[in-house]
């Protein structure tokens, strides 16, 4: 699980992302569970719990989390194993959030080839984040402590402190803002998804 930080204030957006992609050839969920929930804090420490349990992993730091669709900013985080592929995304634009669901066909069963986009949520003007659970609740310690005045700044350091912390984010990350202002700003995040689905070939369902 990867660390992005959305920020939609009323006159700019903001989203950054940490790079990191780990993939487990095999299962591991007692590796898996101590590092997510923080106790693992570096590569080194990955490497060597890794070789105590017999797990094999794939770690690189190339992944780019956050992009730009136009005007728009768009974060995402997957989970990916032989029969799934999950994933959780963000668009941002100032004053706006959506948050989607990307669910692949295997789980769904269905014949869609690229299987289906559910809408999960509209947020005006405020912070979100996606991560495991101790990412999640240093990002939020962190918001916190700023008196709930997240900025570009503050985005930033929050991933830095985490690639320090724990070895499930890199070190390296990208942080990307947009004061592109939308006359109607729902509507130009449903246009984008719409968009996005159309050339995944993702069936958008339940749409808000």
């Amino acid at each position: 699980m990867s660390l992005v930080i959305a920020l939609a204030a009323s006159r700019e957006a903001v989203i950054g992302a940490d790079r990191r992609a780990i993939a487990f050839l095999g299962a591991c969920p007692e590796l898996e569970e101590e590092l997510y929930s923080g106790q693992i804090k570096n590569d080194r420490e990955l490497a060597d719990r890794a070789r105590e349990l017999g797990a094999s992993l794939q770690v690189s730091d190339s992944r780019e989390k956050v992009w730009r669709r136009g005007d728009l900013l768009v974060g995402e985080v997957t989970e990916i194993s032989a029969r799934l592929s999950r994933r959780r995304r963000i668009y941002v634009v100032p004053g706006a959030s959506l948050q989607v669901d990307i669910i692949s066909r295997e789980e769904t069963g269905t014949e869609d080839a690229g299987g289906e986009a559910r809408i999960r949520s509209w947020n005006g003007v405020g912070c979100t984040v996606f991560g495991n659970r101790f990412t999640q609740k240093l990002a939020y310690e962190e918001v916190g402590r700023a008196g709930e005045r997240v900025s570009e700044a503050l985005i930033k350091s929050i991933l830095e402190k985490a690639g320090n912390e724990t070895a499930s984010v890199s070190r390296e990350n990208t942080v990307l803002r947009s004061d592109s202002r939308q006359s109607d700003p729902k509507a130009a995040l449903l246009v984008a998804l719409d968009e996005d689905c159309k050339e995944s070939s993702w069936r958008l369902c339940a749409p808000q």
